[in-house]
């Protein structure tokens, strides 16, 4: 997730937003993160309950990320997370903005 947060400074300006899903059910460690690095975009948490992320978006794999129209369909998405792969974002956001 800290790897987001230049993403979010660069495009929030533009309309761009980013709303992450902790979804490993340990919301002391998301807490930590989100202090320790500074983050400033929204983080939800998915309880088994909602189980949203795994049932609505059939998400399996973590990290997943999607880029989400302003229509609310899903525009692109990526599984993973590598180094390099936020260039590769960007590109995405670029396209869509």
């Amino acid at each position: 997730m800290p790897r987001l947060q230049p993403l979010y400074e660069t495009y929030r300006d533009r309309g761009f937003d980013i709303v992450a899903v902790e979804a490993t059910h340990d919301t002391e460690r998301a807490k930590k993160l989100i202090a320790d690095k500074g983050l400033t975009f929204t983080l939800l948490e998915d309880t088994d309950e909602a189980n949203v992320v795994r049932g609505t978006f059939g998400v399996h794999e973590f990290p997943t990320s999607f880029l989400i129209g302003r229509d609310g369909r899903v525009m692109y998405y990526h599984l993973g997370f590598d180094p390099g792969d936020e260039e590769r974002l960007a590109e995405e956001i670029e396209t869509l903005l």
